[in-house]
Protein backbone atom coordinates (compact mmCIF):
# COMPACT_ATOMS: atom_id res chain seq x y z
CA UNK A 1 0.00 0.00 0.00
CA UNK A 2 1.03 3.50 -0.56
CA UNK A 3 -0.58 6.28 0.94
CA UNK A 4 -0.09 9.52 0.82
CA UNK A 5 1.39 11.34 3.85
CA UNK A 6 -0.61 14.43 4.34
CA UNK A 7 -4.22 12.79 3.64
CA UNK A 8 -6.08 12.17 6.74
CA UNK A 9 -7.95 8.82 7.07
CA UNK A 10 -11.76 8.10 5.75
CA UNK A 11 -13.53 5.42 7.67
CA UNK A 12 -15.28 3.57 5.51
CA UNK A 13 -14.39 5.62 2.11
CA UNK A 14 -11.99 4.99 -0.60
CA UNK A 15 -9.95 7.38 -1.76
CA UNK A 16 -7.24 8.52 -3.72
CA UNK A 17 -4.64 8.85 -0.84
CA UNK A 18 -4.28 5.22 -0.24
CA UNK A 19 -3.47 3.20 -3.85
CA UNK A 20 -2.48 -0.57 -3.64
CA UNK A 21 0.57 -1.29 -5.55
CA UNK A 22 1.13 -5.49 -5.57
CA UNK A 23 5.08 -5.92 -5.62
CA UNK A 24 5.81 -8.04 -8.99
CA UNK A 25 8.75 -10.04 -10.42
CA UNK A 26 9.93 -10.69 -13.83
CA UNK A 27 11.27 -13.88 -14.56
CA UNK A 28 12.08 -16.53 -17.21
CA UNK A 29 10.96 -19.70 -17.90
CA UNK A 30 11.19 -22.61 -20.04
CA UNK A 31 7.93 -23.16 -22.27
CA UNK A 32 7.45 -27.31 -21.66
CA UNK A 33 3.77 -27.83 -22.25
CA UNK A 34 0.63 -26.30 -23.17
CA UNK A 35 -3.48 -26.43 -22.12
CA UNK A 36 -6.07 -26.63 -24.50
CA UNK A 37 -8.21 -23.51 -24.21
CA UNK A 38 -12.08 -24.29 -22.66
CA UNK A 39 -15.07 -22.52 -23.79
CA UNK A 40 -14.62 -19.23 -25.71
CA UNK A 41 -10.89 -20.33 -26.24
CA UNK A 42 -11.93 -23.53 -27.49
CA UNK A 43 -9.37 -24.90 -30.41
CA UNK A 44 -6.93 -22.16 -29.14
CA UNK A 45 -4.59 -22.51 -26.48
CA UNK A 46 -5.57 -22.23 -23.07
CA UNK A 47 -2.75 -21.48 -20.91
CA UNK A 48 0.93 -22.40 -20.91
CA UNK A 49 3.26 -25.09 -18.62
CA UNK A 50 6.28 -23.73 -17.36
CA UNK A 51 9.93 -25.02 -16.18
CA UNK A 52 13.75 -24.09 -15.14
CA UNK A 53 16.73 -25.80 -13.84
CA UNK A 54 17.62 -26.61 -10.57
CA UNK A 55 20.95 -24.83 -10.36
CA UNK A 56 22.26 -27.63 -8.43
CA UNK A 57 21.84 -30.48 -10.32
CA UNK A 58 20.54 -28.81 -13.61
CA UNK A 59 16.87 -31.00 -13.64
CA UNK A 60 14.19 -29.09 -15.55
CA UNK A 61 11.70 -28.85 -12.75
CA UNK A 62 8.22 -27.73 -13.09
CA UNK A 63 7.32 -24.69 -11.63
CA UNK A 64 3.33 -23.68 -12.37
CA UNK A 65 1.62 -22.69 -15.26
CA UNK A 66 0.52 -19.31 -16.63
CA UNK A 67 -3.06 -18.75 -18.54
CA UNK A 68 -3.62 -14.46 -18.50
CA UNK A 69 -1.30 -12.13 -20.28
CA UNK A 70 -1.95 -13.07 -23.46
CA UNK A 71 -3.69 -11.51 -26.79
CA UNK A 72 -5.63 -13.67 -29.38
CA UNK A 73 -2.93 -13.43 -31.69
CA UNK A 74 -0.54 -14.04 -28.96
CA UNK A 75 -2.60 -17.67 -28.40
CA UNK A 76 -2.48 -18.55 -32.31
CA UNK A 77 1.01 -17.65 -32.50
CA UNK A 78 2.21 -19.63 -29.38
CA UNK A 79 0.10 -22.75 -30.85
CA UNK A 80 1.64 -22.66 -34.33
CA UNK A 81 5.39 -22.65 -32.73
CA UNK A 82 4.46 -25.11 -30.39
CA UNK A 83 2.72 -28.03 -33.02
CA UNK A 84 5.94 -28.97 -33.89
CA UNK A 85 7.95 -29.50 -31.06
CA UNK A 86 5.18 -32.09 -29.07
CA UNK A 87 6.03 -35.09 -27.12
CA UNK A 88 4.38 -37.43 -25.41
CA UNK A 89 5.50 -37.10 -22.10
CA UNK A 90 6.44 -34.55 -19.88
CA UNK A 91 10.02 -33.02 -19.89
CA UNK A 92 10.67 -32.62 -15.81
CA UNK A 93 12.71 -34.63 -13.94
CA UNK A 94 9.82 -35.35 -11.67
CA UNK A 95 6.21 -35.50 -12.50
CA UNK A 96 4.51 -32.85 -11.83
CA UNK A 97 1.30 -32.81 -9.27
CA UNK A 98 -1.69 -34.05 -11.65
CA UNK A 99 -4.38 -31.75 -10.87
CA UNK A 100 -1.74 -28.88 -12.57
CA UNK A 101 -1.35 -30.76 -15.35
CA UNK A 102 -4.57 -32.30 -16.72
CA UNK A 103 -5.15 -31.81 -20.13
CA UNK A 104 -1.25 -31.04 -20.76
CA UNK A 105 -0.01 -31.07 -24.27
CA UNK A 106 3.97 -31.72 -23.93
CA UNK A 107 6.43 -30.36 -25.99
CA UNK A 108 10.29 -30.05 -25.93
CA UNK A 109 11.61 -27.28 -23.81
CA UNK A 110 12.99 -25.69 -26.48
CA UNK A 111 11.36 -22.23 -25.82
CA UNK A 112 11.73 -19.24 -23.33
CA UNK A 113 9.27 -16.86 -22.25
CA UNK A 114 8.56 -14.16 -19.37
CA UNK A 115 6.28 -13.93 -17.37
CA UNK A 116 5.39 -11.38 -14.44
CA UNK A 117 4.59 -12.75 -11.44
CA UNK A 118 3.66 -12.29 -7.43
CA UNK A 119 5.41 -14.81 -5.26
CA UNK A 120 7.51 -18.08 -5.65
CA UNK A 121 6.16 -20.33 -3.13
CA UNK A 122 8.60 -21.48 -0.49
CA UNK A 123 7.05 -25.80 -0.34
CA UNK A 124 5.88 -26.06 -3.59
CA UNK A 125 8.08 -24.11 -5.33
CA UNK A 126 5.77 -22.58 -7.65
CA UNK A 127 5.23 -19.14 -9.46
CA UNK A 128 1.93 -17.53 -8.40
CA UNK A 129 -0.30 -14.78 -10.12
CA UNK A 130 1.62 -14.99 -13.17
CA UNK A 131 1.00 -13.09 -16.44
CA UNK A 132 2.68 -13.94 -19.86
CA UNK A 133 4.83 -10.82 -21.37
CA UNK A 134 5.94 -12.92 -24.69
CA UNK A 135 8.64 -15.38 -25.88
CA UNK A 136 12.07 -14.41 -25.09
CA UNK A 137 14.06 -15.14 -28.27
CA UNK A 138 17.26 -13.96 -27.13
CA UNK A 139 17.65 -16.83 -24.32
CA UNK A 140 18.38 -20.58 -24.26
CA UNK A 141 16.63 -22.80 -22.15
CA UNK A 142 19.39 -23.98 -20.14
CA UNK A 143 19.67 -20.38 -18.86
CA UNK A 144 16.56 -19.81 -17.40
CA UNK A 145 17.17 -21.33 -13.48
CA UNK A 146 15.20 -21.66 -10.94
CA UNK A 147 13.74 -18.65 -8.88
CA UNK A 148 14.60 -18.18 -5.21
CA UNK A 149 11.48 -18.52 -2.99
CA UNK A 150 9.55 -15.02 -1.65
CA UNK A 151 7.61 -14.07 0.99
Amino acid sequence: MAKNRTASYSPGKRTDAWLKHPLIQTREVVVCGWRPGKDRLAGSLGGLLLGAHDPVTADLVYIGDVGTGFSEADRRALLERLQPLRRNKHPFAETPPREDVVRAQWVEPALVGEVVFRQFTRGAGRLRHTSWRGLREDRSPDEVIVPKTGR
